[in-house]
């Protein structure tokens, strides 16, 4: 008996020692949905840091989201963030931030110290969407669309793949832009976000080399490269030659890429793309079948040449944002005397693209 008493006593009195959970009710909490981060242009102080803090509201209705965006300058984002604190009557969550915007100075100047942080941050998500300003980062994260519900909600619907399809939105997430700084054999991308008035402009992506930043491929370069990177996405494809034009609707976009070195012969990348799809829109009437093969003939060799023509443009940059080197190394091994033969292989090697296109009809209209 005096046993369980004592045992009782025990247990009590650890308990009394245990402490509360660190959670913190809802009303004393700021959501921070975007983080901007941007060049100062002070030695001193090199880091401008914005945040986009979500303020409640009774109504989630389109156009009316309520936000409040705040910056600082400081030696680090670290201590940006402490200062911020200051200037606000809650505490920063981090949890729901899912957008990291950036300007091309900063990523120039500062880039491994800029993702340490948030890297090394528990509540920052490894899914979070990353992409380049222009102008500036903070100009982007101030934006409020009209047809937002929730704070930053019209950046996110626009990289994800389920609500937004666009050729031309080529999505990176933070994860996948550290594996690709660090990896051999593949190099990091970004998406250009530009501002209006109540919108973005997402249809540019900018190439690195290493951890430098390479080019700024434009609109049409941009979306060959995402048909590459991502296959399977639907998307139209114009086609011209002459006074001849017309549009082609993918509804199936497959592409296999094989480096072949072959013995005594210079090296070189195939590439075999397979489309689906019909005539969306055409300035002559089509009639006959022929007249129907003519142009996917036509648009077969329109489509390999653009291709050919995009990928020799990245080769000139020096950037493997296709991971060329991986696909090298994981068929000779991976060494660093495979990664420097790879470095030297990589600036002369030829493209020799086809495109098997199957055009399946007009649509509705003949």
């Amino acid at each position: 008996m005096n046993r369980k008493v004592a045992l009782v006593c025990t247990f009590a009195v650890l308990v009394g020692l245990l402490t509360g959970c660190a959670y913190k009710d809802i009303d004393k909490r700021f959501f921070v949905t975007s983080i901007g981060v941007d060049y100062s242009k002070n030695p001193q102080k090199p880091y401008h840091v914005s945040l986009k803090l979500a303020i409640p509201s009774p109504q989630v209705q389109p156009g009316k989201t309520n936000f409040q965006v705040i910056s600082e300058n400081a030696d680090s984002i670290a201590e940006a963030v402490r200062v911020m604190k200051s200037k606000v009557d809650k505490d920063f969550d981090f949890g729901h931030c899912r957008v990291l915007v950036f300007n091309k100075a900063i990523l120039r100047k500062h880039q491994a110290e800029v993702l340490n942080w948030f890297m090394r941050r528990r509540d920052i998500q490894g899914i979070a969407y990353m992409a380049l300003g222009e102008p500036t980062a903070e100009k982007v994260i101030r934006v409020k669309a009209k047809s937002e519900r929730l704070p930053s909600n019209a950046i996110i619907l626009s990289f994800d793949e389920t609500s937004n399809d666009s050729p031309y939105i080529i999505p990176e997430i933070l994860n996948d832009f550290y594996m690709r700084l660090r990896e051999e054999g593949i190099d990091p991308y970004l998406p250009v976000i530009q501002p209006l008035k109540d919108t973005y402009v997402i249809n540019k992506v900018v190439l690195f080399k290493g951890s430098r930043l390479s080019k700024e491929l434009n609109r049409d370069e941009t979306r060959i490269l995402n048909e590459l990177l991502n296959t399977g996405r639907r998307g139209q494809i114009n086609v011209k030659q002459g006074e001849n034009e017309f549009f082609v609707n993918v509804e199936s976009f497959n592409t296999k890429t094989k480096v072949v070195i072959p013995r005594n012969k210079k090296p070189y990348v195939n590439v075999h793309i397979k489309i689906d799809g019909y005539i969306e829109s055409s300035d002559k009437k089509i009639y006959h079948n022929y007249e129907l093969l003519e142009d996917q003939r036509l648009a077969s060799e329109v489509i390999s040449k653009r291709v050919k023509s995009t990928l020799e443009t990245i080769q000139k940059t020096g950037s493997d944002p296709l991971g060329l080197g991986l696909r090298y190394q994981a068929k000779h091994g991976v060494s660093e005397k495979n990664v420097k033969k790879w470095n030297k292989i990589y600036p002369h090697i030829h493209f020799k693209v086809k495109t098997d296109l199957k055009l399946r009809g007009t649509g509705i209209m003949y």
